[in-house]
């Protein structure tokens, strides 16, 4: 008896261990971020130029390097640095504003606004940059067009002619998304009108801030904590890195507009179409900062950041948009996005998302815990070894109970 009551137990021992094993794997998955600096995965075939490129000296404004750097091209979420640039110029900072119907609904919901609720400026503000929300994105966007996504249009084209964007820039959409969901097709950005915003951008001490961020947290409309964390790895990639801000699309590629510093300069480098957006601007970086050393530039000059693009500093009250929407909502079983504490991940069209196409998912479920999975687990440990030392109780009480047979010597005497 007492060797089957150790084999049961190793028997349980061993299907607890495996237990945990299994656990430990599903229950633990590696947390969400952004991808390394993408490069070839074959040293043979080289990755190809981005479609476009600039660098600029952020101080000067004189142009360093650039190719292509004319053309207008699909932005993706580098948009959010002019539509950050309006937030600023048209609505206090320090303020609240109404979520409308259009906003509630911006694919994904990352952070899961809802219609009629009241949320920060700035609080926003950091989510749309920081994390590339594209509901603050959009709520932001629509507030400071005065309350619909036209207003929006026409606010960020007159933002353009201000800073001297040159490059016929096409702005519909404030977050950046160019598909069937986006704002009347999207927006069209020349590299170099990029470079105008992100001097302008970089300008604002406020919005400096929110882009070298780490990470941020606050309490949001709906009463709830919020956290996001910046996802461009580039600042923790490049030497002096201090911003700005990532971007994808299937449509755009990868996008990317980053700054940083060194003896004394900042530089501002644009990538546009690029298939390895950190990559490529390291090296523009580079050779940026080595041929700025020389003075040795392409001859042409940004025009200066205009002096009264400061934020509004104003004490005005709640302002509330309306919810005329120019973009499809999602089917009803999509209309309650919830309204519990997130920590929000990767916008659809950053490069952590590309593998999900070209606006990423709506799918928002969080990972099953992992202490309900330990529990789980050791439950069905212990009901494996309840089970095996029943059956062999069972199987004791059965040879107990078989009759005994007389012996030999007994039947002959009877």
């Amino acid at each position: 008896m007492l060797r089957r009551v150790i084999r049961c137990l190793v028997v349980g021992l061993w299907a607890a261990v495996a237990a945990l094993v299994v656990v430990g794997a599903v229950a633990v998955p590696a947390p969400a971020q952004e991808p390394p600096p993408p490069g070839p995965t074959d040293t043979t075939v080289p990755v190809p130029p981005p479609l476009a490129s600039i660098v600029v000296d952020v101080e000067t404004g004189e142009v360093i390097t650039e190719s292509n750097a004319r053309e207008a091209l699909p932005p993706a979420s580098t948009t959010k640095i002019l539509t950050a640039l309006l937030a600023r110029q048209k609505l206090d900072f320090e303020g609240e504003i109404g979520i409308s119907g259009t906003a509630a609904y911006a694919p994904p919901r990352r952070l899961a606004l809802k219609y009629g609720s009241h949320w920060g400026v700035r609080d926003l503000t950091y989510a749309m940059l920081m994390c590339s929300c594209n509901d603050a994105a959009w709520a932001l966007g629509q507030a400071a067009g005065g309350g619909t996504m036209p207003g929006y249009a026409q606010q960020a084209q007159l933002l353009a002619e201000k800073l001297g964007l040159a490059d016929s820039p096409v702005l519909r959409d404030p977050a950046g998304l160019d598909d069937d969901r986006s704002i009347d097709g999207g927006n069209l950005l020349s590299a170099r009108d990029l470079a105008i915003a992100a001097r302008a951008f970089l300008a604002d001490p406020e919005l400096a801030e929110i882009a070298a961020a780490p990470s941020y947290e606050w309490t949001g409309g709906d009463g709830e904590p919020h956290s996001v964390t910046n996802l461009n790895a580039f600042l923790d990639a490049y030497p002096g890195a201090i911003g700005l801000k990532t971007g994808f699309t299937s449509r755009a590629g990868m996008t990317f507009v980053g700054a940083a510093e060194r003896d004394g300069r900042t530089l501002v480098a644009v990538v546009l179409g690029s298939e390895a957006h950190y990559a490529h601007a390291r090296e523009l970086l580079d050779a940026g900062f080595m041929l700025a050393s020389i003075e040795d530039t392409s001859g042409d000059v940004l025009p200066p950041v205009p002096d009264d693009l400061g934020g509004v500093t104003t004490t005005t009250t709640t302002t509330t948009t309306t919810t005329t929407s120019t973009a499809p909502e999602p089917a009803s079983s999509d209309s309650d996005p919830g309204t519990g504490p997130t920590t929000t991940a990767a916008g659809p069209d950053e490069v952590a998302a590309a593998p999900l196409g070209a606006t990423g998912s709506d799918d928002d479920d969080l990972p099953v815990d992992p202490l309900w999975l330990g529990v789980g687990g050791g439950a069905v440990v212990l009901v494996v070894v309840v089970a095996l030392l029943a059956r062999w109780r069972s199987s004791r009480g059965k040879i107990d109970r078989r009759p005994v047979k007389p012996r030999r010597r007994d039947r002959r005497r009877s």
